[in-house]
């Protein structure tokens, strides 16, 4: 059941996918926005940073906040979905992301507003930072209300650990291009943690593959049109908390659905959440990563690396339809203006993850 439902820096690091593209020659002019996702590794007041081990002085948590800032600015963010942003309630949770916004404002001159949704976690959520000067806000909804389709019926019913949280933008034109209307969603995924609570023993996979399903249900039942290419962009950026050929990052594109895991279905999972799967069980995806998608972002290490492992937890996806609008070139295909930037190491464990539109 479904609920309620800027001048580019030379300084960027050797772990973005490549060197900036020359637009030049573009027919296209120049990018007309540029879309981020950062897992922000616990960042909130210096109470709540404290107790969930993000800073334990003001010192340490206004060098997390530069650093943050630094890589927004390096990359030219316009939009940021952020994950682990923290708050007991979205006021404290807002309190904090403003003090960022600020910081933000204060290095690049632009102003940035920010969305913060409610939450199932009693302190960890997902928000927005938006920048007024190439966006106008539309709207926002929040999913977390919603009851999660279950992989199997005896079991009790699930909601998503973190709601996602859909922000709907206008895109303002550069040089006499058109304005576009733009929907965001970004998530927040269960992790591997306390994963002895897991009767599945698969470290929370298949309650993972329960949220990636829902929400690629909502937003594809939400958004028919866009995914019929109407002209409106839409983009799934977050973090998953698993690796980019999992269960669940097959089910949030679509490749594969939950029915194919249910019962004597075709499909089950190895050790490691990977779908074994009969031939035939894949369909044409919905969504498509930005980032696993393109040739050399995905030689880059991933977006996270725990104990010299490589993971593609943070993840950016398309429809096929708005594939066009990150061509790298404008008749290449395949080949998307996307990246990951990890310059700047006391802003978090995840790397900034990016796609650059152009139209």
């Amino acid at each position: 059941m479904l609920g309620v439902l800027f001048a580019f820096s030379p300084l960027l690091g050797a772990q973005t996918r490549t060197n900036l593209i020359d637009h030049t020659h573009d027919s296209r002019g120049e990018p007309e926005v540029t879309l981020c996702s950062q897992n922000l590794e616990n960042f909130g007041s210096l109470t709540e940073m404290t107790r969930r081990g993000g800073a334990d002085n003001e010192k340490a948590r206004a060098g997390k906040m530069t650093a943050l800032v630094r890589r927004f600015q390096e990359v030219g963010c316009d939009v940021i979905a952020v994950q682990e942003l923290l708050g007991a309630d979205r006021v404290k949770a807002k309190a904090a992301l403003d003090e960022l916004a600020s910081l933000l404002r204060f290095r690049t001159n632009r102003e940035f507003l920010s969305y913060v949704g409610p939450s199932n976690d009693k302190v960890s959520r997902v928000a927005f930072l938006m920048a007024s000067d190439r966006f106008e806000y539309s709207g926002m909804t929040s999913f977390v209300e919603v009851e999660l389709p279950k992989i199997s019926e005896k079991q009790a019913p699930r909601q998503f650990a973190r709601g996602p949280l859909e922000l709907r933008l206008r895109v303002r034109g550069r040089d006499g291009s058109v304005p576009r209307d733009i929907v965001l969603v970004t998530f927040h995924f269960k992790s591997r943690a306390f994963n002895s609570a897991d009767g599945s023993d698969l470290s929370w996979e298949t309650y993972r593959m329960e949220m990636a399903e829902a929400l690629r249900r909502i937003v594809t039942r939400r958004h028919q049109e866009i995914l019929k290419g109407n002209g409106t962009i839409l983009a799934l950026l977050g973090d998953r908390n698993s690796h980019f050929d999992t269960g669940s990052a097959k089910l949030l594109t679509g490749e594969l659905v939950l029915p194919r895991f249910q019962g004597a279905a075709p499909c089950r999972l190895n050790q490691r959440g990977l779908p074994l799967c009969k031939p035939g069980s894949a369909i044409p995806p919905a969504f498509l990563s930005v980032l696993t998608g393109d040739p050399q972002t995905f030689r880059t290490a991933g977006s996270y690396v725990y104990e010299n492992t490589f993971s593609w937890l943070d993840d950016i996806l398309l429809p096929i339809r708005n594939l066009p609008l990150a061509y790298a070139h404008p008749a290449v295909e395949g080949d998307y203006e996307s990246g990951t930037f990890d310059d700047f190491e006391l802003a978090s464990d995840h790397k900034l993850v990016y796609v650059r539109l152009n139209w």
